[in-house]
């Protein structure tokens, strides 16, 4: 059975006997998607078979019935391998999430399962009665879309933005302003809806050349003086290319505001957080607060072909402006912006943030080639002079792969587990590599 070869992943999860801890699995399947626990297989992917399969798929159904709530969607069938019967416990996806246990819910991170947060628990909530949070009533004081109106007017031909017209945008509804309404209001009161703007002088974070924080304005204002943020530091240069010169963005602008805009309409507006635009000599990084959406998975989420918006109003509100793509283009489309540069940008994952790399294309680092390959080991030895010996050479090694997983760095290093992650994430803490996935997909790139 080839799904025993490859391991446990975040859909499959394997148990020697049935136990309740099965039953924490079932929640997180429920809740997010579809996925399988086979039963008679021990931890190092052993077949033992079950003893009694009849009497432990009675079991497990009874459990299942009797101890998640609202009851999930799920079969069990029976197989035979190396003439050994096992049981395979399929759980579907339901639409009336959460699905609990013992009063928590679940989901899958990686091969573990944990119980969620009380944000993510109460995003189940809305998923379970089909709604976003920019969709809930917002309660607050009357609101003014000055800023709203004149765009509309611009890039929609409509005078005024009547209450009619509001209901169609769907920010109105039972004759009340919801949240995407508050958040796109002039003096947006929604106060987990800031962006702070950094450039930094130096790679350490240690000095600040500029700093602007947005809040209490329209998403969409923020938006645009975002952009405004990136004209201001980010430089337009010659380059020459044999005979002639060649004008080029230091980091594409269209890259930026598409990682910009994904940024505000995907972000996780119930956690208290803000998005984080910080500019460094050769990257952008764009920090939005919330993991990945319910439903997609990180392979899914960088293959850049299936969306599943967060807020639905917001992202129907920028597509209409034309300020986003509907079609799960964001990703593909800032790659694509990276076809004719010489550097690509970097898109990792985590529990709770989405970070966005884009590297400056004409950065000293980026332009250098072999008649400048001196002057690359003299900026090199600046700037590992506080590295230890053994962080130089993982670095040399690392020149020349493509990226590098946790055990080839145990292998170059010549150190157990505790000691390589210390040194990768020194190298990570200090700009020199960035960390990529999650759990034992985690791979590590240079900067």
């Amino acid at each position: 059975m080839e799904q025993i070869k490859n391991g446990e992943t975040r859909t499959i999860e394997f148990k020697r006997e049935y136990s309740r801890t099965i039953l924490k699995t079932v929640s997180a399947f429920s809740n997010y998607y579809d996925g399988q626990i086979i039963i008679g297989i021990d931890d190092s992917l052993k077949v033992v078979g079950v003893e009694d399969p009849v009497s432990a798929k009675l079991t497990i159904e009874n459990a299942i019935n009797d101890n998640i709530t609202p009851k999930p969607y799920f079969e069990i069938t029976d197989d035979i391998i190396e003439n050994k019967k096992i049981l395979i416990l399929k759980v579907f996806s339901g639409e009336n999430t959460p699905y609990v246990y013992n009063g928590k819910a679940y989901r899958r991170l990686d091969t573990s399962t944990i119980a969620v947060d009380k944000n993510e628990y109460e995003n189940l909530i809305l998923k379970g009665r089909n709604l976003s949070y920019d969709s809930l009533i917002y309660d607050g004081e009357d609101l003014e879309f000055h800023y709203l109106n004149k765009l509309v007017r611009d890039k929609l031909d409509i005078g005024i933005l009547s209450d009619d017209i509001m209901k169609t945008l769907e920010l109105i509804s039972n004759n009340k302003y919801n949240i995407a309404a508050a958040l796109l209001s002039d003096k947006n009161p929604i106060s987990n809806s800031r962006i702070s703007l950094i450039r930094f002088e130096d790679e350490y974070k240690l000095n600040i050349k500029d700093r602007v924080y947005l809040k209490n304005i329209s998403i969409i204002e923020q938006y645009d003086k975002s952009i405004e943020f990136f004209n201001k530091h980010i430089n337009i240069k010659e380059i020459i290319q044999g005979a002639y010169r060649k004008t080029i963005e230091e980091v594409p602008l269209v890259a930026f505001r598409e990682a910009l805009a994904n940024a505000i309409v995907h972000r996780e507006y119930m956690l208290d957080s803000h998005i984080r635009v910080e500019i460094f000599d050769d990257r952008i990084e764009i920090i939005s607060p919330g993991g990945l959406p319910p439903g997609i998975s990180e392979e899914e989420y960088l293959d850049g072909r299936i969306s599943i918006p967060r807020n639905i109003i917001i992202t129907n509100i920028f597509f209409r402006l034309g300020i986003i793509e509907r079609l799960a283009t964001g990703i593909r489309r800032i790659k694509g912006y990276y076809k004719s540069y010489n550097v690509n940008p970097e898109f990792q994952v985590l529990a709770n943030s989405i970070r966005v790399v884009l590297p400056k294309a004409i950065s000293d680092r980026s332009l250098i080639n072999e008649s400048d390959e001196s002057f690359a080991y003299e900026r090199m030895n600046e700037r590992t002079n506080e590295l230890s010996h053994i962080e130089i050479t993982l670095l040399k090694k690392m020149e020349a792969m493509d990226s590098i997983s946790r055990k080839q760095a145990e292998d170059i290093v010549g150190l157990k587990k505790t000691g390589t992650v210390q040194i990768l994430n020194n190298l990570v803490n200090k700009g020199f590599i960035i960390r990529v996935g999650r759990g034992k997909d985690t791979i590590y790139k240079l900067l």
